[in-house]
């Protein structure tokens, strides 16, 4: 068994495009240039690309949470498991939209605490 040595990941993003298909440890960024790991500077995201695709991922799930009850409503829908889970789907992206801008208002909150 051969257990995979641990790397630096610059952002959450970087978890999903580990590509670990054919076990080498290479991050595909988003141009699909294959970089190796640890060299992953190139492939850092900004915060505010991850922000905006919070914000969008709640525009989403609240879109898919209201064609739902819609469809439920007017009878043309009995799938009412689907409904409760793109509920939990809202409600989670919308905790982690709010536990992002708590961490943004902290590290700014630091930065302004510091002194030069």
């Amino acid at each position: 068994m051969f257990i995979d040595p641990i790397q630096t990941l610059n952002s959450i993003a970087d978890i999903s495009r580990l590509n670990k298909a054919d076990g080498s440890d290479k991050l595909v960024n988003s141009t699909n240039d294959i970089t190796d790991a640890g060299s992953a500077q190139g492939a850092q995201i900004p915060f505010k690309t991850v922000y905006e695709e919070a914000i969008q991922d709640v525009i989403n799930t609240d879109q898919q949470v209201n064609v739902d009850a819609q469809a439920l409503a007017t009878g043309k829908s009995d799938n009412l498991h689907q409904y409760s889970i793109d509920i939990a789907k809202a409600q989670l992206s919308i905790n982690l939209l709010a536990e992002l801008r708590n961490k943004a208002l902290d590290s700014y909150n630091e930065i302004m605490r510091m002194s030069v």
